[in-house]
């Protein structure tokens, strides 16, 4: 069974992002288009559209640059690309464990983005705690007499 191909137009609207976004996500190796129709128009899966409602999460949620997203994307790849490895090859094979070695250093390094990414917010967040707790004792300092 082929999975349906959503026009450019269709996965806009879809995600809520311009089509000059889908196109700069092409130009630096964010997405690829799965197609194109005769007149040169891209075409997209179910599975771009994913990979897309995933770089808006990193981006806008969580203030991941893009290059930090691309990074990040590249080693989800790599790892797919050791799983098919891993089960294409014997199991008793020495090759499995060169390919569990070689994930679990891609892990790690996803493992310390999340961490950068969770001192950076935590130091904002501390920054923002610390001010709200100024504003609150200037309150009950000077509001309180006011009433």
């Amino acid at each position: 069974m082929e999975s349906a191909v959503l026009t450019i137009e269709s996965v806009v609207h879809k995600l809520g992002v311009t089509s000059r976004t889908l196109h700069y996500y092409e130009e630096i190796g964010l997405i690829e288009p799965v197609a194109r129709t005769a007149g040169g128009h891209r075409l997209y899966d179910e599975a771009v559209v994913q990979k897309l409602k995933r770089i808006l999460q990193l981006k806008e949620t969580l203030g991941y640059s893009l290059g930090e997203i691309k990074r990040m994307l590249d080693i989800e790849q790599k790892l797919e690309q050791l799983r098919t490895s891993y089960y294409s090859i014997e199991p008793s094979s020495s090759d499995r464990c060169v390919l569990i070695e070689e994930s679990i250093l891609l892990l790690e390094e996803l493992d310390r983005q999340i961490d950068e990414r969770i001192e950076k917010l935590t130091a904002i967040r501390r920054n923002v705690t610390e001010r709200l707790n100024r504003s609150n004792d200037l309150k009950a300092q000077f509001c309180s007499e006011m009433v």
